[in-house]
């Protein structure tokens, strides 16, 4: 009995320091941060894009959408209301939304310049790159 209890003890020790997830390499994301998109995106192409909501809650449904799996209740975005980005386009960080699930944005480029969008975590993360202040 006193051997079966230490491996549990042991198994539940070593698996919790192996897959403990490291928060150190994770981007950090504070208001006035600038991102640069880095992944393949043409403005003029409606399935190879990267996109910004107009609104919160499409973006909300969206990640809710990819979350549940679930596209036909949660994700009813009409296109009008999406930002299409090319490569190269940048972002400057406003505020977070929906614990930090959804970010505010403030986009630097392009016709609607200086205009707030919002954006999945996620996207940002895995398609943006966060330029670096000359200091």
């Amino acid at each position: 009995m006193k051997k079966y209890l230490f491996s549990i003890i042991l198994v539940s020790t070593l698996s919790n320091s192996i897959f403990a997830i490291d928060d150190s390499t994770q981007p950090t994301l504070n208001r006035g941060d600038q991102w640069v998109l880095e992944t393949r995106s043409n403005k003029l192409s409606p399935t190879n894009s990267e996109v910004l909501y107009f609104m919160s809650s499409d973006a909300i449904n969206t990640y809710n959408a990819r979350q549940f799996g679930d596209w036909d209740s949660f994700s009813i975005v009409d296109t009008r209301n999406l930002e299409r980005l090319n490569t190269g386009d940048t972002l400057e960080i406003v505020q977070p939304r929906f614990n930090n699930k959804i970010y505010e944005v403030k986009l630097m480029d392009g016709f609607n310049k200086n205009r707030n969008f919002f954006i999945i975590t996620d996207d940002l993360k895995n398609n943006f790159k966060q330029m670096e202040l000359d200091k």
